[in-house]
């Protein structure tokens, strides 16, 4: 059982770390893309401008899902977490973690630190990361039982 226990907190990092580095990995493409971009136009608020806001919409993302996973491993995946408290947990952290983002992105957006579509593409490029390690790890799993 302890086997067991270890094995899926080590598959959990596992999959963490790899979209981490999955996010990070489309974040600087993008962001290179949008340099190469924001240099082409001559943009009048300066050429980082695009890039700063991917890489900072991506961090934002990345966060917000390691806070999700992090929260659903201490909630729900605890020894003896009963199904009305682990709710209750979840709910609260649920909302202390959207208030947080959602301070974060009133203030960028407010103060226009950002360029707003540089920071939904970012925020998208985590969602996007999910994905290819979710098909990632199909494909090795299909793999293994062949």
């Amino acid at each position: 059982m302890i086997d067991e226990i270890r094995i899926r907190k080590q598959a959990v990092a596992s999959i963490i770390r790899g979209v981490a580095m999955k996010t990070s990995l489309i974040a600087l493409g993008f962001a290179a893309a949008a340099s190469v971009y924001s240099l082409m136009q001559h943009s009048q608020q300066g050429w980082w401008f695009l890039p700063f806001s991917i890489l900072f919409g991506g961090l934002l993302g990345l966060l917000n899902f390691r806070w999700l996973a992090g929260s659903v491993e201490k909630i729900y995946l605890r020894k003896g977490a009963t199904p009305g408290v682990s709710s209750l947990a979840a709910l609260v952290i649920s909302g202390l973690k959207l208030t947080v983002i959602f301070a974060i992105l009133f203030i960028v957006i407010r103060w226009q630190l950002v360029h707003i579509f540089g920071l939904v593409g970012g925020l998208s490029l985590c969602f996007l990361a999910i994905l290819w390690e979710g098909v990632t790890l199909m494909k090795h799993t299909l793999k293994r039982e062949e």
